[in-house]
């Protein structure tokens, strides 16, 4: 297995100590799973190096290339503007990484998965070139990126947009997972793995030489992170001064350094309050062991590396209850959490701790925490997603000559009625078949043997199964699969607009769903479905191997020229209308699109969708044009004159077959939008007529239906 990893979270030789959590998990699980791992390191450009210019002249010695524990890393240079560099930093990224990985794999360092950590701007760059190179991608959300970044509405959208497309997404904390799910982020989709801290590094040690070496004595208190205001150390300043004779040590540097010596003066323990600078991190366990206990007092957190480093050299810690702080702390065995983040709640939190301190029953509770597990659980996540993503799906574009007119395949997406903003279980209603028996009237004026593609709760009702039953007895229609997950068992699980759309199930779950509404199909009409369209459309290139297992056929699901990436559906904006065929391991699959094109608003001229083969295209990304709008052929939300227009588009593009598609609730009043009366209800049926006539006496085309494709298909035309 071979790993890119990709963040701007990652230690350099020029700041050993920055994101060094990345590098140990990564460092963990190469050493446990064998895998090979190389890294890329982006580091915003600066051209001086003086060390005047603190930080940023970190960034300009951080060296081009290095290697750190066997793992090659390179650190290219992005740039990032003053002032606008946060929304421009995607962007930036984005381009130097797929740089670099082009410019590994052209050396012959291909890669099977793309690791990204930091939810932004690390994570949308890496979900961009992921899709530019066709490589499956993982983040992993750490903290700011999740309690932080999100209350900028600009860059909530692009992460929640990054989590809907990457392949899979982890947060080192239950807390974290909890936030980005209050966001709208889908809470299957997030695996929570903790950090682990190597035992190794961090161990109990010869107290006595490294307090003799420190020249210390009585209580001694860590405090470790960066000297900014949400670590908290203003906290721990003040617990010490109600806390006589003992001493402060501070690990770390930053911007707040002044700030606090001013705080530890005015507090009158300026001599008991050291300020130790920047630490390595391989030097941090004899900070660890001289210490009696560790305080973060931090107001925002992730998963604190701290808190395990330090009980895994026993000594135990008092942390704020942020985060997933009370993960890590579960036992009072390790240390306390506090509510209160002042100095006198954690003055008194160390009173209670240090008289029943136990290093050896802290050790031996940091020992659960290795990092083992973790590195197995994501060894277990890289494959599944490394195989799904490698699954050998192909897509062809169909034999389907087009001889003359293109001919017109008439569907009915054939469901309950429900709220179309939320995707319950329950909540929906099945209308009686008056309306349908209209359509179908209509239709035999015409002499269109129509499909009906039939949701579980359809199939459910005595009346509406009756009904279709009829009709594929007389062979006036056939019968096909609308799958509402929502509403299909197994339910449990899988809940909001994320995961109403089929495709963003996992393959496991499509496939029981699809099964059990199969099931319902066959008893409802004593035969197998071989049709299906998805819910709400939703089906991308790795769903047709659920449905190929069920027995599918035929698909009608892909809506040309529409995008509902922005809700975490598939994007057809630059698909093809021609119809093509898909080859997965459990069968074939032919897929007729519901037509379609981007119409240029107030006029009746529309973009080519040819431009690309048939097929699915990679999501473009890019925003469409505020002049263009989708249209399908539907009596709903349309004119004759859009119709007679896309027709007429459709017909010079070359497409062999017009697929017409409409709800079932559009024929009950108030049962949809599209129909708020019965007024609006005929309305629709006339226009269906209207366009019928149009298309079968004015434009000379020829109607054909799922048995006609169904021959075609299987060789026996």
């Amino acid at each position: 297995m071979r790993l890119l990893t990709v963040t701007t979270l990652y230690p350099n030789a020029a700041a050993p100590a920055h994101g060094v959590f990345v590098e140990n998990r990564l460092d963990a699980w190469r050493r446990r799973s064998g895998g090979e791992a190389r890294v890329i390191a982006p580091v915003p450009w600066f051209p001086f190096s003086a060390p005047l210019f603190g930080r940023y002249a970190r960034y300009a010695a951080a060296p081009p290339v290095e290697t750190r524990r066997d793992i090659d890393i390179s650190h290219p240079r992005y740039f990032i503007p003053p002032k606008i560099g946060m929304n421009c930093a995607p962007t930036a990224l984005a381009r130097v990484l797929e740089r670099e990985a082009r410019r590994l794999i052209a050396a012959g360092r291909d890669f099977d998965l793309i690791d990204a950590h930091y939810l932004y701007p690390d994570g949308v760059a890496a979900v961009r070139i992921a899709r530019e190179l066709g490589k499956p991608v993982i983040l992993t959300a750490r903290g700011s990126d999740v309690t932080q970044l999100p209350a900028f509405p600009r860059q909530r959208a692009m992460i929640l947009d990054a989590i809907y497309n990457a392949d899979g997404v982890v947060a080192v904390a239950e807390a974290l997972k909890a936030e980005l799910v209050g966001l709208g982020a889908p809470a299957e989709k997030i695996d929570v793995m903790r950090n682990g801290v190597d035992l190794s590094l961090f161990r109990p040690l010869d107290r006595d030489r490294i307090r003799a070496g420190l020249s210390l004595e009585g209580v001694v208190v860590a405090s470790v992170g960066g000297l900014i205001a949400r670590k908290g150390h203003d906290v721990a300043i003040r617990a010490i001064a109600q806390t006589p004779e003992a001493t402060l040590l501070i690990v770390g540097e930053g911007k707040d350094r002044k700030r606090l010596e001013a705080t530890a003066r005015a507090a009158g323990v300026a001599g008991r309050v050291r300020f130790l600078g920047a630490v390595a991190h391989e030097a941090l366990p004899d900070i660890y062991n001289a210490a009696d206990a560790l305080m973060l007092a931090s107001t925002r957190e992730g998963w604190p590396n701290v808190l395990l480093e330090a009980m895994a050299c026993g000594t135990p810690v008092i942390a704020t209850s942020v985060g997933g702080c009370g993960e890590v702390v579960r036992s009072r065995d390790a240390g306390r959490i506090v509510d209160d983040p002042s100095g006198g709640a954690f003055a008194a939190a160390l009173a209670d701790l240090l008289p029943c301190a136990d290093r050896a029953a802290v050790r031996r509770y940091a020992e659960t925490h290795s990092w083992d597990e973790t590195s197995d659980r994501l060894t277990a996540l890289y494959a599944r997603i490394i195989e799904q993503k490698n699954a050998p799906v192909r897509t062809a574009p169909a034999l389907l000559k087009r001889a003359g007119k293109p001919k017109l395949i008439f569907t009915i997406d054939t469901e309950e009625t429900f709220d179309w903003n939320h995707f319950s279980p329950d909540g929906w209603r099945v209308e009686r078949p008056t309306g349908l028996q209209r359509l179908q009237s209509l239709l035999e004026e015409f002499r269109i043997r129509p499909i009906y593609f039939l949701t579980r709760p359809i199939l459910a009702d005595a009346e509406n199964a009756g009904f279709f039953r009829r009709l594929a007895e007389d062979g006036r229609a056939d019968l096909g699969l609308h799958l509402h997950q929502w509403n299909t068992p197994p339910l449990g699980g899988f809940a909001g607009a994320y995961y109403s759309w089929q495709c963003n199930l996992p393959l496991d779950a499509q496939k029981a769903k699809l099964n059990a509404i199969a099931e319902a199909f066959e008893t409802a009409f004593g035969f197998m479905p071989i049709a299906h369209r998805a819910g709400r459309y939703g089906a991308d290139a790795t769903a047709y191997r659920a449905l190929a297992a069920a027995g599918v056929r035929h698909d009608f699901s892909p809506s040309v020229a529409f995008d509902f990436s922005g809700d975490g559906g598939p994007d057809f904006s630059t698909m093809s209308n021609h119809p093509f065929v898909v080859e997965t391991p459990d069968g074939r699959v032919f897929v007729t699109p519901v037509c379609g094109a981007r119409a240029i608003k107030g006029g009746r001229f529309f973009l080519n969708q040819e431009a690309t083969p048939a097929g699915f295209s990679p999501h473009d990304g890019r925003p469409h044009s505020m002049l263009t709008a989708p249209m399908r052929l539907s009596c709903e939300n349309a004119s004759l004159r859009d119709l007679i227009a896309l027709t007429r588009h459709l017909e010079k593009s070359g497409a062999p077959i017009l697929t017409f598609s409409l709800h079932s609730t559009t024929l009950t009043a108030g049962a949809n939008a599209y129909t708020p009366d019965a007024a609006s209800v005929d309305a629709a049926l006339t226009l269906t007529r209207r366009f019928l006539e149009f298309f079968t006496k004015d434009f000379r085309g020829e109607t054909t239906s799922l048995a006609a494709l169904d021959e075609f298909h299987s060789g026996r035309h």
